[in-house]
């Protein structure tokens, strides 16, 4: 977990003056290895400061967490650029920051490192030449970086002619292009390591970045040559032929220090299943009441649908490493829709297979903080939680505007089950603390979902605002009023109480700028 606390960042010279200290971390650091990951994560210090701030642009950090879902933070950065954020890691991790583009640095438990960048640049590339660290991990970083600014200038990441390779070419012709492309990730590995002086995890963090493009785009090919060529899901025009997927075996195995890698891992391991479907699909389910698409997508109703999920990874995914990870995150991923029963119903696979401490701990705390939340709602005060089944709609209706008179409102439609909802939730507490001492209100209205997931998932967001619980039956009718054909869906109210715009395009960073106009 990130904390941001309210400590300010020290410059590269304070920073310098504290090297010894963060040599003898770094000792310490050696003697974890991750096969012997602690039950405990230990903490990560990321510092720095942004040549040339501006307040307007936020800053964040994204941390990719294999087996469980990913976190954002914005940390509050002072007038100087200067920035602080303490992670929770098991494991060496990849992190994200973001500013006006986005880079990546690795940390390891225990790490104190200091960053600085130039604000002013937007181009990736641009922008890794201007960045510089300093403290425990600053050797592999420094190394890191240069193989990114590498990466991003090269044709690897020329996403143009890879998309009219997708939408242009089948299958078989596909696979030539992609072969190409697995040769100049070789090439561009060998010119980073004879550029430059390399360390020996520099070294095998690039080596599987420089291979991950070639396996991504096996994954990705036939959703986005559907995609691209505006084919529905189940269209029997095209489909992927028999042992397409079978090179993502070649991958394997994984090894401890690939985890590292945590960006590429997570996007292999979460979309494995396309491998793992292309063997179920040599089942007979000419009777069955679930299948495999065209495209190597499984259907299957939701009561059979996790079996079907666990006991095809604990059977076709022979890696354990890897095995683990998928396992883990789809428990997880229940466990975001506050479904700990999941957990409970095949903990027999749970034991058996998720023995990695680094996978088997926090999944453990998060399902007992999921069985917390669900049984025993401890929710969070600023949130005003209204109940209103019995109302009519127009009362609910009228209940918001009462409460909030000349004041603009922000209304979110979302559900419990509603991954794109959910995810729109840490820029709805961006946008709350931007208008916190202003004339705005955030009312949230949850459809279509069980009470006490609806009670444990505001706990578990810690969202502010004033917050309806809709039935069944009041949810239609809201979506009916509205014209709600998916969630999130948003509505913006003006002072005066008239309604200026709806639609799931509203989404709290583009709705920003709106509630500012129609504040002045």
């Amino acid at each position: 977990m990130f904390a941001t606390g309210p400590k300010i960042t020290l410059s590269l010279k304070a920073f310098k003056g504290h090297l010894l200290t963060i040599f003898l971390l770094a000792l310490l650091s050696a003697y974890s290895p991750i096969s012997n990951a602690q039950v405990i994560a230990e903490k990560a210090i990321l510092t720095g400061t942004i040549d040339h701030y501006d307040a307007t642009t936020p800053l964040s950090m994204t941390m990719h967490r294999l087996g469980r879902s990913s976190v954002t933070i914005y940390p509050k950065v002072n007038d100087k650029g200067d920035f602080y954020a303490e992670i929770d890691l098991y494991i060496p991790t990849q992190i994200w920051i973001g500013y006006k583009t986005n880079f990546s640095v690795i940390l390891h438990p225990r790490d104190s490192l200091w960053v600085s960048f130039d604000g002013n640049i937007d181009q990736r590339s641009a922008l890794l030449n201007t960045v510089q660290f300093a403290g425990t991990a600053a050797v592999t970083n420094t190394q890191v970086a240069q193989f990114q600014r590498l990466y991003y200038a090269s044709e690897l990441y020329d996403q143009n002619k890879n998309y009219q390779a997708v939408k242009n070419y089948g299958p078989d012709q596909y696979m030539l292009f992609n072969d190409t492309i697995r040769q100049k990730g070789k090439e561009l590995y060998a010119r980073f390591i004879n550029a430059y002086a390399t360390n020996e995890e520099s070294k095998k963090w690039a080596l599987f970045e420089s291979e991950s493009r070639y396996y991504e785009n096996i994954q990705f090919y036939a959703m986005d040559h559907k995609s691209a060529n505006n084919l529905g899901s189940m269209d029997t025009t095209f489909v992927i032929p028999k042992g397409f997927y079978e090179k993502l075996v070649n991958r394997l195995p994984l090894h401890i220090d690939n985890l590292m890698n945590t960006n590429s891992i997570l996007t292999f391991s979460s979309f494995f299943k396309f491998y793992i479907n292309e063997q179920l699909r040599s089942r007979d389910t000419k009777d069955s009441i679930w299948g495999i698409s065209p495209i190597g997508e499984l259907f299957a109703p939701p009561a059979i649908s996790d079996s079907l999920v666990l006991n095809s990874i604990v059977d076709y995914v022979t890696d354990p490493l890897l095995q683990e990870i998928m396992l883990s995150h789809h428990f997880s991923k229940r466990f975001q829709h506050q479904d700990f029963k999941t957990y409970e119903k095949f903990n027999t696979i749970v034991t058996k297979y998720i023995k990695s401490p680094f996978l088997r701990d926090p999944l453990r705390q998060e399902y007992l903080a999921t069985k917390a939340r669900v049984e025993h709602p401890e929710l969070n005060s600023r949130a005003i939680l209204k109940d209103m089944q019995s109302s009519p709609i127009q009362g609910v209706i009228e209940d918001i505007l009462q409460a909030n008179k000349g004041k603009v409102i922000y209304i979110d439609f979302w559900a419990t089950w509603c991954a794109p909802c959910l995810s729109e939730f840490s820029n709805s507490k961006k946008i709350e603390a931007d208008f916190h001492d202003k004339a705005v209100s955030l009312v949230y209205l949850c459809l279509d979902s069980d009470l006490d997931k609806y009670k444990a998932t505001v706990s578990k967001y810690d969202l502010g605002g004033q917050h309806y619980f809709l039935s069944a039956k009041q949810s239609a009718a809201i979506r009916d009023l509205f014209k709600v054909g998916g969630i999130p869906f948003y509505l913006l109210i003006d002072k005066d109480g008239t309604i200026r715009e709806t639609g799931s395009h509203l989404r709290p960073l583009s709705a920003k700028d709106k509630i500012n106009k129609l504040l002045q």
